[in-house]
């Protein structure tokens, strides 16, 4: 990947700074244009795109590994993950009669040593009658915080509306999940609320064995074993998260905490991937490619170039002519 961006939170995805400078001239007189350096939009995107993630892979990973029967068991035994504890606790409450499970962390930091508290509710009860496992077709999950208890570093997480919906092996036999969110983020420190939704596409690049290639054929190619073993089939076929490659595009949208009003999107054509395989560890929740790029109203486009798959920390953005390289 270009030295590009990479995660920030324990789970997730990334978007960061901006800075503008640049000279406009009119027909009659030659004036400075009020240079362009509002980085809140791009700041609270980012902060709802990696919250949103972290909740998808605390769901896959939970229900994937016994979650919807109460086990932590094999969770334990697949680390490093994004339950492995450094301090804290995180329980896991299966009732598979009424196809919910409950995820509740206590003072928990995880290997991105962030702060966790509260309860995720995942409630799979209008999937397809055989759909038990996040790798089934037919599997449909509905995400609430009940009483929105969750908080991130102290910042209150509200889902007003989360879908997850497996479609199946439709992207090339690869397992594709469509995710539709709206969620709210209340700051720890006061100010306004962060408002953000999505409605993106997940593909599992590695249901079957893949081989990368970096798009600008700066990188030699790697080759990755497949993490789907299978529908059903209970412990034995679950999806082997640490070693999983993920892409995603599709649509966003947000209200700033600044009341700042932006739209953007990540095409299919280079979508964003996250690479579970990454290391050293704190990288392995970061994008390592894709293009990003969202519109503050009245304001030129910002394009977030996360490189050609080198699991680094650095990312390029560029606002109109102006881009630079930034290493995090």
């Amino acid at each position: 990947m270009k030295k590009r961006i990479r995660k920030i939170s324990g789970f997730g995805i990334v978007v960061a700074a901006v800075l503008l400078i640049n000279a406009c001239q009119k027909k009659e007189a030659a004036t400075t244009a009020t240079p362009d350096t509002s980085t809140t939009s791009a700041t609270d995107n980012n902060t709802a795109e990696t919250r949103n993630t972290e909740i998808n892979n605390i769901g896959s990973t939970a229900i994937e590994n016994n979650g919807n029967t109460g086990s932590m068991n094999n969770l334990k035994s697949r680390t490093p993950g994004i339950f492995t504890p450094q301090s804290g606790s995180v329980t896991i409450t299966g009732d598979s009669s009424n196809r919910i499970f409950t995820v509740t962390f206590v003072a928990f930091t995880g290997p991105d040593n962030i702060l966790r508290n509260g309860t995720i509710v995942f409630d799979y009860s209008s999937s397809y009658a055989k759909a038990h496992w996040y790798r089934d077709s037919g599997l449909v999950l509905n995400v609430t915080t009940p009483g929105n208890t969750y908080t991130v570093a102290g910042s209150t997480v509200e889902i007003n509306n989360k879908t997850i919906r497996n479609m199946g092996r439709i992207s090339g036999g690869d397992l594709t999940w469509k995710d539709s969110s709206n969620i709210t983020i209340v700051p720890s420190g006061g100010g306004s609320n962060i408002l953000w939704n999505c409605s993106r596409t997940t593909i599992l690049l590695n249901t079957n064995a893949y081989t990368f290639t970096a798009d600008d054929g700066s990188s030699g190619t790697t080759n990755y074993p497949a993490v789907f073993h299978g529908y059903g089939g209970g412990l034995a076929n679950c999806i082997n998260w640490p070693q999983a490659i993920l892409s995603f595009s599709g649509a966003f949208a947000g209200t700033a905490s600044d009341g700042e009003v932006y739209t953007g999107s990540v095409s299919s054509g280079t979508p964003l991937i996250l690479n579970f395989n990454c290391t050293p560890q704190y990288t392995r929740f970061m994008y390592v490619s894709g293009v990003l790029s969202f519109t503050p109203t009245g304001k030129l486009t910002r394009t977030i170039n996360y490189g050609s798959g080198t699991c680094d920390l650095t990312f390029n953005i560029a606002i109109g002519p102006w881009n630079t390289n930034i290493t995090l």
